[in-house]
């Protein structure tokens, strides 16, 4: 059985933005997982864990010609998993809520809940995590990073990615219409 994560990637503006922060993050605090793993900007919309890569990838390319792209994600703050991930908080809107919802009940056909059910609907808090892997002592570096480069923004989504976890591995993207 395999962990794998369908996730939205943004407009390059986007993820220049949130790709500083990341960056400035692990230079601060000395914690780069973000930077080693290769992890770019992102929301998860879905982990999955199961043993059939193609009938996933199949599905959620049925599921990105479905949804539409260069729908506006309002990012207006910032939050925390205490205490190991600072992330970028996402507004949520009926596109986030209806694709979260989406894509779950497509995988949960053929595939099972990953990482505790914590992406099911209703149990989700969508985020673009800047630093994972932290300590107390850690996110409150993080934190004052973020805090002094953050200002609320919109973002665009542009691809639908299905990758592996741990390590973080890129399967198969889609452009989004």
């Amino acid at each position: 059985m395999s962990d794998y994560a369908v996730v939205l990637y943004f407009d390059d503006t986007t993820n220049s933005r949130i790709q500083k922060m990341i960056d400035k993050v692990a230079q601060s605090t000395g914690v780069g997982y973000m930077k080693t793993a290769n992890v770019p900007p992102h929301v998860t919309l879905a982990m999955v864990l199961g043993e059939n890569e193609r009938e996933i990838a199949n599905e959620c390319e049925r599921f990105a010609s479905e949804i539409e792209g260069g729908k506006e994600v309002v990012f207006a703050s910032i939050g925390v998993f205490n205490p190991f991930v600072i992330y970028l908080a996402p507004v949520m809107n009926d596109f986030l809520r209806e694709a979260n919802k989406a894509v779950n009940e497509r995988l949960q056909k053929i595939a099972a809940p990953g990482n505790r059910g914590l992406y099911l609907p209703n149990n989700w808090v969508p985020h673009a995590a800047v630093a994972v892997k932290l300590n107390p002592e850690t996110l409150k570096k993080a934190f004052a990073v973020v805090q002094e480069m953050f200002t609320p923004f919109t973002a665009k989504t542009d691809r639908l990615v299905l990758a592996k976890c741990d390590p973080y591995t890129e399967l198969k993207i889609w452009d989004l219409k």
